[in-house]
């Protein structure tokens, strides 16, 4: 492994002399981890997709990566981790932070986007049928109203008067009033026949305008539509593709609201049965770097999700209940190695290659020596083999570690601090003067440039740049990340209230 020229790096991040994978050891905490790609990305000036093993580590990706590149667009397509085949919906919520980042993507890639695993397995819609789930309405031009009207409706908005919540409408005449999840206050559209007349920001609690505007983007609350028609036409294909008298009673219990035109407990994993699913977040991104934290846990993550959807598809088909075939909802093993082998990317290996090497040596054991890439079935004995050791890759070692925790010893931190060079991150101007305030006591002078008011999940250091950041949870014990989430939920909190309120809605008579 090569010892660590960053500017090497730098160059071979822009991948213009034929590096295609370039693998990066040693980093061992997010927030270092973000350093590095946050300086790997502004070089580069590509588009980074942060592939992760599951949605928890986004948030926290989320915060680090904001803090290193604060001018930075950031993403985030988190996966519906709902089980397809329990007859569960996924969480409002999650349909509406896909249908965003889907949404934005079809139009323009941001600088980071935080995903994964599963996310970038599930299939979706073409990019441009999902522009055109949403609407861009410019003042002085035409957009039907009726067309407006079904948009919102196919694709997850509540009509409500007034509306209150992220994701309603509500009609008045020639007044459509609407609340887009990337906007952060409704807006009052008014129509002259079918030309927009006037766009206003409101107030949702006074119901009174606040601004004007010349355009507004109207955003999906889900990244699929639906409408009373495609319902009905799931019930009939799904009498032909069901057919068998076992899966009767299953059945019914969808069709009697399907052919109604009502939606369905878990219908948005049996809608492509009429409106297929056959494209994934690969089709939204050109020419941009994928970068896989911690390859062998997200290879392990995909192992194991493969085999119970295998499992779990042929236990409710044994059982009479209905579901669509699991290549109809992902892509296959094979699908996914094949899209991987073309793309640029950056493996980050907290234990370097070696260990990889030791990990595909252990699972080829498993294999007894069959062909692993015989088919898409995916088992124990049929390895995926995502992000084999034996590519050739650039290898470079990162060494990074954990800053010290002092548990609000301040006496023994000031003791240190006397001998060691540090930046801090603190989340609030009256921590960091608190903090000033107390080493003063112990004769030390805090260099105020070496203060940053921010949000960063952990300290950490890196001695190839004579880089060591402390945080204030590193210093006093206290959790920042507790009061980051608390801000986010407050900011989202609204949407919330409307995830609640269509989870609520889904409620059919004999539901629990």
């Amino acid at each position: 492994m090569l010892k660590f020229p960053f500017a090497e790096v730098h160059r071979a991040g822009n991948f213009k002399h034929g590096a295609r994978v370039i693998s990066l050891g040693g980093l061992t905490s997010f927030a270092a981890k973000a350093f590095v790609l946050a300086k790997l990305q502004a070089e580069s000036g590509k588009t980074f997709v942060l592939v992760t093993d599951s949605n928890k580590e986004l948030e926290t990706w989320e915060t680090d990566i904001s803090f290193f590149s604060k001018e930075s667009r950031i993403a985030k397509l988190p996966a519906m981790d709902t089980d397809v085949y329990a007859g569960i919906s996924p969480h409002a919520e999650t349909l509406e932070e896909r249908a965003l980042a889907l949404w934005n993507l079809s139009f323009a890639q941001p600088d980071f986007l935080l995903t994964s695993a599963k996310s970038i397995i599930t299939k979706t819609n073409s990019p441009q049928e999902i522009s055109d789930l949403g609407a861009i309405l410019i003042r002085d031009r035409e957009f039907p109203t009726n067309d407006l009207l079904a948009k919102l409706a196919g694709c997850g908005y509540v009509r409500e008067e007034p509306i209150k919540s992220i994701g309603e409408y509500s009609v008045r005449g020639g007044i459509i009033d609407v609340w887009s999840p990337d906007a952060e206050n409704p807006v009052r559209i008014e129509f002259f026949g079918d030309t927009v007349d006037s766009i206003r920001e409101f107030d949702a609690e006074t119901q009174l305008s606040t601004n004007q505007l010349k355009e507004i983007r109207i955003a999906p609350m889900r990244p699929f539509s639906a409408t009373a028609q495609d319902f009905k036409d799931w019930a009939f294909f799904a009498k032909e593709k069901f057919s068998d008298e076992k899966f009767a009673r299953n059945l019914s219990d969808r069709t009697q609201f399907a052919e109604q035109g009502e939606d369905f407990s878990g219908w948005e994993f049996m809608i492509p049965l009429v409106k297929p699913r056959n494209h994934s977040v690969f089709d939204f991104l050109k020419d941009c770097v994928f970068v896989f934290d911690e390859p062998p846990i997200i290879e392990q993550c995909l192992e194991a999700f493969y085999e119970n959807l295998d499992k779990h598809f042929a236990q409710i088909t044994e059982q009479g209940e209905i579901g669509l075939n699991p290549d109809e909802l992902f892509l296959t093993g094979k699908e996914l190695r094949e899209k991987l082998e073309k793309l640029k990317r950056i493996e980050l290996r907290t234990l370097g290659k070696t260990a990889a090497v030791t990990d595909e040596e252990f699972q080829l054991s498993k294999s007894n020596g069959g062909n692993i890439f015989s088919g898409d079935s995916v088992s124990s004995r049929n390895p995926l083999f995502l992000f084999p050791a034996a590519e050739r890759s650039k290898d470079f070692g990162i060494g990074s570690r954990s800053t010290r925790k002092y548990h609000g010893n301040i006496r023994e931190f000031a003791g240190d601090a006397k001998t060691e060079s540090a930046s801090f991150v603190f989340q609030s101007n009256g921590i960091a003067e608190r903090f000033s305030d107390i080493l003063r006591d112990y004769n030390i002078v805090l260099d105020t440039s070496k203060i940053t008011i921010g949000e960063l999940s952990g300290g950490f250091e890196i001695p190839a740049f004579n880089l060591k950041i402390f945080t204030e949870s590193d210093i006093f014990g206290e959790s920042t990340q507790g009061e980051f989430q608390a801000k986010t939920k407050d900011k989202r909190s609204k949407t919330k209230i409307s995830a609640f309120v269509s989870d609520f809605r889904d409620l059919k008579t004999g539901d629990y």
